[in-house]
């Protein structure tokens, strides 16, 4: 005997409920897909040449935005960040100060 009552059309889809238990909880969003690299070598030097390749093609699409955006009278930069050296100051700063 079915546990639920049956719809008389057909298994219709009912609508996605919040989650009872989640009492003020915050969703967690994924992070997007991690790549690790292949293990052959024949394919790890495909990985670096395909990873080389991606990066020209975002700084040159990052340069037309650029340019685009100062050609209308704007003006848009590139923020990157900064090197590694910075954390090894700040650890060595607190390390003194202890």
């Amino acid at each position: 005997m079915p546990q639920k009552p049956l719809t008389s059309k057909g298994n219709k889809s009912l609508p996605k409920l919040k989650a009872a238990n989640r009492h003020g909880k915050v969703i967690k969003h994924k992070k997007g897909g991690l790549t690790q690299k292949p293990k052959k070598d024949a394919a790890k030097q495909h990985f670096e040449d395909q990873k080389e390749l991606t990066k020209i093609i975002n700084k040159k699409n990052e340069a037309a935005a650029a340019s685009k955006a100062e050609q209308s009278g704007g003006h848009l930069g590139m923020v990157k960040a900064p090197p590694a050296e910075g954390k090894d100051k700040k650890k060595d700063a607190k390390s003194t100060k202890a």
